[in-house]
């Protein structure tokens, strides 16, 4: 039950995120924010493509930002009120740290 409450309250956050304009979503767009130079927290869903994950790991990576395998893409899309998203990219280091906080801390995965 905890678990389920902890998830819940990630997801939430990213919505709140999301409408304060904080998040970029889409694997193109995260992508190129990345190399751009504004990402600071990168979520990737869980059932995304191996080409989506193994591209955005990799400009992670090499741009030092750090990285969370989790959820699907149906619930990625649905905690920002959009169809489903396979990468979404937090650009504010305020929002960023909160949710790796309420991600447990996990960074990259």
């Amino acid at each position: 039950m905890m678990l389920f409450m902890a998830q819940d309250r990630f997801l939430q956050f990213l919505g709140i995120a999301w409408r304060a304009r904080a998040v970029v979503a889409g694997e193109y767009p995260c992508l190129h924010a990345i190399r751009a130079g504004k990402g600071l927290f990168l979520i990737l869903a869980a059932d995304a493509s191996a080409n989506t994950t193994g591209r955005l790991k990799a400009a992670a990576t090499y741009r030092s930002v750090p990285y969370l395998v989790a959820y699907t893409k149906s619930q990625l899309g649905r905690a920002i009120g959009q169809s489903a998203r396979a990468a979404l990219l937090v650009t504010d280091k305020n929002f960023a740290r909160k949710l790796e906080e309420l991600a447990g801390g996990v960074g990259r995965v």
